[in-house]
């Protein structure tokens, strides 16, 4: 079944040439100023206004208000994974913000024997990583780390709106069930639970930004039926989502993979292959805070996948990282900010030094060396303003 590519913009005014020169510019914005990379333009989230022709670097400000998503714009990127159970979906939306460390998990996993492994083996073998523990949950769903890893520009969109959008992400999210929901596409079975409660919503702080998503009255969990087996599920956006209300912004759509021989399932609803063993030391420690717009997690666990790192954590609501950021610019100015102020390589020639240290990593990638073989976030085209949804690549886990 052939992919849904959303729109890309596309500019009244400029020539090839002018275009070629905004797409080069775009991309070096998305990775600090990174040049030589290739990939071209990359694709967009559609939007009401196209963005400038060429667009400049600007002074970094307060506010990332200039950033920030519309709803159709959070639906339509969030829709392949909205209906995934609750745990993974939080552990996709954390490492979502790790983009090279997933990179690196996915070429971990097709070395050696490493792709074989299972259980309390996996979770040793993967002890002496330095990834964090959101990425390192995901090793036991190769086909989930694949999806983020091929479709790495959309990875890295995910992982910039729980930064500067988290509440809007998760309220995203829960929009997205209830439409799922009402068209009778999600619903529980052997392999999942669905439960409905009443949302009881944290009022925002005094000042904060009205948000791109309201807070829907209900909140949907989904959840494994099974206590040791976690099965993903496989949908297309355009059928179980019933009519979308932004024929603009058509929702991402990336197909499973054909070993999973489910036929025409996917033209009424959603469908499941083989289910995925729990990993016990790796799984259950984060969960959705849908009424607070955050992500709970449970720092003993958090520490004890992480007991080979000096990073560990002491509170129970999660904090991105920025040192597994490992060079990757943050696309929001207010998230910039926040994670890059007072620190080593935050601006002049520390900065710089970043950005030559994240090339080498990207052309270590597209040699083959390195991190891996196929190229790291460089190899595709970076996120540009407003970069889209990939086209390419499935989603889910064979076991």
């Amino acid at each position: 079944m052939p992919s849904h590519r959303p729109p890309r913009f596309r500019g009244d005014g400029p020539g090839p040439a002018e275009a070629r020169r905004a797409a080069f510019v775009a991309l070096a914005l998305a990775f600090g100023g990174v040049a030589g990379l290739s990939g071209g333009m990359p694709r967009a989230l559609a939007q009401g206004t196209p963005p400038a022709a060429a667009p400049t670097p600007r002074p970094v400000a307060t506010s990332g208000q200039q950033d920030r998503l519309t709803q159709a714009q959070l639906e339509q990127m969030l829709a392949p994974i909205a209906l995934y159970p609750d745990d993974l979906l939080m552990q996709m939306l954390m490492a979502s913000t790790y983009p090279l460390e997933v990179v690196q998990a996915k070429r971990w996993l097709g070395q050696g024997q490493n792709g074989s492994l299972r259980g309390d083996a996996l979770a040793q073998a993967l002890s002496p990583q330095s990834w964090d523990p959101s990425v390192k949950s995901l090793v036991p769903f190769p086909d989930v780390l694949t999806m983020m890893n091929d479709q790495l520009e959309w990875t890295q969109q995910v992982g910039d709106a729980v930064l500067a959008q988290q509440d809007d992400v998760m309220n995203a999210v829960q929009v997205l069930r209830g439409r799922a929901q009402a068209s009778g596409a999600l619903q529980s079975g052997p392999q999942q639970t669905v439960t409905v409660t009443q949302n009881v919503t944290t009022p925002p702080a005094a000042g904060a930004a009205a948000p791109a998503v309201a807070p829907p009255p209900q909140v949907i969990t989904i959840a494994p039926t099974q206590p040791d087996t976690v099965y993903v599920p496989a949908y297309d956006p355009n059928v179980v989502y019933g009519s979308w209300p932004y024929p603009a912004s058509p929702p991402a759509y990336y197909p499973p993979p054909v070993g999973w021989g489910l036929g025409s399932a996917l033209l009424t609803g959603m469908a499941f292959a083989g289910g995925a063993a729990i990993v016990g030391s790796l799984w259950g420690w984060g969960s959705a805070n849908w009424g607070g717009g955050d992500i709970n997690v449970n720092a003993s666990r958090y520490n004890q996948i992480n007991a080979n790192r000096a990073s560990n954590i002491s509170g129970n609501t999660w904090r991105h990282d920025s040192t597994h950021r490992q060079g990757v610019a943050y696309r929001n100015d207010e998230v910039r900010n926040r994670y890059q102020q007072n620190r080593p390589g935050a601006g002049g020639a520390d900065r710089a030094g970043a950005r030559d240290q994240f090339r080498g990593r990207v052309d270590q990638a597209q040699r083959g060396e390195g991190i891996g073989g196929r190229g790291g976030p460089g190899d595709r085209g970076g996120i540009g303003d407003r970069g889209g949804p990939g086209d390419r690549g499935g989603v889910g886990d064979r076991g």
